[in-house]
């Protein structure tokens, strides 16, 4: 069985949809805790939007980066070579 010459052809960044992800929910919850609550006590929204910012970077980090050693072309990891 032969893979697809197409599919290896293109270069994988593996942080890309957590960029996007992470950027969309940082973003908008932030925006959401402006607007929904300016005059009272905001925290769950400020939370949500922190998680947000820490998934963009780490995004951001494995884009820079690229793929890992451990990262399988399957999925999952490839830890020991299994």
């Amino acid at each position: 069985m032969t893979g697809n010459p197409a599919r290896a052809q293109r270069k994988r960044r593996p942080g890309i949809w957590l960029v996007v992800v992470g950027g969309l929910l940082a973003i908008g919850f932030s925006i959401y805790a402006v607007l929904a609550a300016p005059d009272s006590t905001s925290g769950p929204m400020w939370i949500v939007a922190g998680w947000g910012a820490l998934v963009f970077l780490y995004g951001l980090y494995r884009v820079i980066r690229g793929p890992s050693t451990l990262d399988d072309p399957h999925g999952g990891t490839d830890a020991n070579g299994r």
